[in-house]
């Protein structure tokens, strides 16, 4: 009985959208994860002489990869609407075409035996939940926080000649109190509020105000509004790290994964405001904030590459959905400057995280400015220089189709893992492309914005590139730079992603647009 094969890593979001379109037609297939047996890599290279995933064969027909796949699965859905033959779906041609065919016969398209060779050994610490109890219910952090999230007032107020954002006047907070929480009293509901700031649920909206909640005119605002631009800001993280900080964005990965596979619908796209509605998002929320007791401080060289390549990645998907998608040059600039994570007590934007740490503070490309200052405390955790390596422009996704894929990197294997995503990268025609009639050889923009960290001149960066590529792709390349015919171009880089419903992120947007389109669909 045939069948569609599919060879894939964890963490990769084009399998996860692929897997997704399928099981949204109702069509089977066969997964084989390399992460978990990373001895059926060397049958998938064999096979595709690829070593990007998803590669997919439907039975031993090589199909290609995720927009190969998903190109024919929306083939078959005009074909089958336009012909409107009774009862044919894509299952049914799946069936006719696939199934009832027999094979696949070549072993190396055979679903793996035994136990996996990488056991998944972080699991998630269960932690005491600390239980609040109002007017005889008890509520976890994560309960009470959402249930005032969707229910508090908020609005932007003026105090003394100062804009405020996201805020409510204690009176007005104590009325909304009573009112969610049935209290007899408004005594009672201030007394509530007291605790809800002493437990730092809710801030003082003056940076250093110290003003008690009462019922009163002061400002006030819940804690996930009073740092907007933190990712991480949901609750205060009131407990240690107990797992290998390298674990803890492991864990979190596989949360926000089967986010992400729970609202792909059947073109492959990821709906925002679907995401935003699941109960395991608001989990995710409590969660991540872990992240603001993890010190970047202590660690090693290739600890700390790991970490921040997956914090980064993880943490742009997330972004994304709470804040809002840039598009255009200049909110882009603002997204990646403005929004932000906390971690160990400092807080990083993703260029504090790119250029900062891992570039050892070096300028950004088209800015005069380093990320850190000299008098910045946080200098002295950036990359010594001599431990940065440019490969990590291979690890690094900021969300869009041009970037590459998401994988997840390991202290122990983090070179291997590097050198298979360069080699990866440089294997695909939309990221290096080569003319051996013309001469001309087309780049990804990423080799423009950081050729320094590559090279010193565009001859050096087609020696350099060339170690990343094999077979013909090589010989050709090394060919053109000996007989010195060779000439460089850069493509346009793809800002659009594989998201619907999204919402739009504009220089100054405030993570209260994504709320309150949910508490407008809750209310």
């Amino acid at each position: 009985m045939g069948r569609i094969t599919i060879f894939s890593i964890e963490e990769c979001s084009f399998c996860r959208r692929l897997k997704a379109a399928l099981t949204a037609r109702a069509i089977p297939y066969t997964d084989i994860n390399i992460s978990h047996y990373p001895q059926k890599r060397a049958d998938m290279l064999s096979l595709t002489d690829r070593l990007t995933v998803p590669q997919v064969f439907f039975n031993e027909e090589h199909v290609g990869g995720a927009e190969e796949t998903l190109e024919l699965l929306k083939k078959w859905d005009e074909e089958i609407a336009r012909d409107g033959k009774p009862n044919e779906t894509p299952y049914t041609r799946y069936v006719d075409q696939i199934e009832s065919v027999a094979g696949p016969y070549d072993t190396r398209l055979a679903p793996p035996t035994g136990p996996p060779a990488i056991q998944n050994m972080h699991l998630t610490i269960t932690r005491p939940k600390e239980i609040i109890e109002i007017n005889g219910k008890h509520y976890t952090t994560l309960q009470l926080m959402k249930e005032l999230v969707l229910k508090m007032p908020r609005e932007d107020l003026s105090s003394w000649g100062v804009v405020y954002y996201d805020v409510f006047r204690g009176t007005d907070a104590v009325t909304a109190l009573r009112d969610i929480f049935q209290l007899n009293t408004r005594e009672e509901a201030t007394q509530l509020g007291m605790k809800l700031q002493r437990k730092e649920y809710i801030k003082h909206a003056a940076s250093k105000g110290d003003h008690t909640f009462g019922d009163n005119r002061f400002l006030f605002r819940l804690r996930p509004f009073h740092t907007p631009n933190v990712l991480n800001s949901f609750c205060a993280w009131k407990h240690p790290v107990e797992n290998e900080p390298i674990n803890v964005l492991f864990d979190l990965n596989k949360l926000w994964g089967k986010l992400e596979a729970r609202h792909v619908n059947k073109e492959g796209l990821v709906d925002h405001t679907a995401i935003r509605r699941d109960d395991y998002y608001w989990k995710f929320e409590e969660d991540v904030c872990e992240v603001q007791n993890i010190e970047l401080k202590g660690m090693g060289g290739k600890t700390k590459i790991a970490f921040v390549l997956n914090l980064y990645n993880l943490m742009i998907r997330y972004g994304f959905i709470k804040m809002g998608i840039p598009a255009t040059d200049r909110n882009r600039h603002a997204f990646f400057e403005q929004v932000s994570v906390l971690v160990g007590g400092h807080v990083f934007s993703f260029n504090d995280l790119e250029h900062g740490i891992l570039r050892a503070n070096a300028r950004p490309p088209y800015r005069i400015a380093r990320p850190f200052s000299v008098m910045d405390e946080r200098r002295h955790l950036a990359l010594d220089p001599s431990l940065v390596d440019c490969r990590v422009h291979f690890g690094l996704n900021c969300g869009a189709k041009s970037c590459p894929p998401v994988k997840k990197y390991t202290v122990e294997a983090l070179d291997e893992e590097l050198r298979l995503a360069a080699m990866a990268f440089c294997e695909q025609e939309e990221n290096v492309s080569i003319d051996d009639s013309s001469g001309v050889v087309r780049l990804s923009k990423i080799f423009h914005w950081y050729m320094s960290d590559f090279a010193s001149s565009k001859d050096e960066l087609l020696s350099k590139i060339s170690t990343y590529l094999r077979g013909d792709k090589k010989a050709t390349l090394d060919n053109l730079i000996q007989n010195g015919r060779v000439s460089v171009e850069f493509m346009q880089y793809d800002w659009s992603t594989n998201d619907c419903n999204t919402i739009v992120f504009e220089k100054g947007s405030r993570p209260s647009k994504a709320y309150e389109i949910d508490r407008a669909y809750v209310a």
